[in-house]
């Protein structure tokens, strides 16, 4: 089973612009920032966050085309990609701190974009503070991670899992990392190019934050908190790396049921694409993000003219 939680936190899980400027957020002399920033274009504000051990150059494709129309905001989470880590817990000090992100910024309604890990944050963001997101983008994440596998599990029954996987975790070897890194990426990623250099990013990642994420994770179910989302919401799943093992219509059955708080929603499966769907399916993923994009912009438009 601790095997499984790993394999299913990359299910769920893994911009540097020379004209950009990198920013971090307010942190003190003895408390690093929880995230580095890079920001670029104009208009309309888009956060991007990326998953597990990912750096926020995962969006560079995307937001190269994006940002002449909209103003880019990439994350580059602490502990991940050689950011300086942050003391623990890691899920709610991210979620404080995007939200504080957007006020300190005057962001008026940004759209969150958010692949895998960075999924489950825009969810939690857009739940704690639903005043302050326009729009939710959710790139191969669900709410509650171990249900993926698993539709019975509940964070009371996962939790005793994710000790295991934890303390195993914490014992391996750099070498043990390593492996078992480029062994979920090959499952998740098509381009052997592209697997090299998220290999590169875990390898400088933090282990002990890329362990106690994938923990809180595991044990933490914001299925109830859906409903507190007024924004509108595109899911986008991809289930090609279980064929196989779970066919199609159970996996598209198991992100319906987990979304079922949310009315907002809209959820489609990519037939082609693995886990990174921005890099296996670069022009099709920005084909629905434009849509969505546009389409809650309009609406938001609409909205404020009544």
């Amino acid at each position: 089973m601790s095997r499984a939680l790993l394999l299913a936190a990359f299910v769920a899980v893994p911009l540097l612009f020379g004209c950009a400027t990198t920013s971090s957020a307010s942190s003190t002399a003895t408390s690093p920032a929880p995230f580095a920033v890079k920001r670029s274009g104009k208009g309309q504000p888009v956060l991007f966050i990326p998953g597990l051990a990912s750096s926020g150059e995962v969006w560079d494709e995307t937001v190269a085309k994006l940002q002449g129309e909209y103003d880019c905001h990439v994350f580059t989470l602490a502990g991940f990609a050689g950011q300086p880590s942050v003391p623990s817990p890691f899920m709610p000090t991210m979620r404080r701190a995007l939200a504080e992100y957007i006020r300190s910024q005057g962001l008026k309604k940004p759209i969150v974009v958010g692949h895998s890990l960075g999924g489950v944050l825009a969810l939690g963001l857009a739940a704690d503070a639903p005043d302050l997101v326009g729009g939710v983008f959710i790139v191969d994440s669900v709410p509650f991670l171990p249900a993926l596998l698993y539709p019975g599990a509940t964070a009371e029954s996962s939790k005793p899992f994710a000790d295991q996987f934890r303390v195993q975790a914490r014992m391996q070897t750099v070498e043990q990392r390593n492996a078992s890194s480029r062994q979920v990426l090959q499952i998740y990623i098509s381009d052997e190019a592209r697997r090299e250099v998220a290999a590169r990013w875990g390898a400088d990642s933090d282990p002990e934050t890329v362990t106690q994420a994938v923990y809180e994770m595991s044990i933490t179910d914001l299925r109830p908190e859906l409903s507190r989302i007024t924004a509108p919401t595109q899911v986008l799943g991809s289930w090609i790396a279980l064929q196989g093992r779970v066919p199609r219509e159970a996996v598209e059955a198991n992100y319906r049921g987990q979304y079922q708080n949310l009315p907002t929603v809209r959820l489609a499966m990519h037939d082609t694409a693995r886990h990174f769907i921005m890099w296996d399916d670069p022009q099709g993923f920005l084909a629905t993000l434009e849509s969505f994009l546009k389409t809650t912009a309009a609406s938001a438009s609409m909205e404020s003219q009544r």
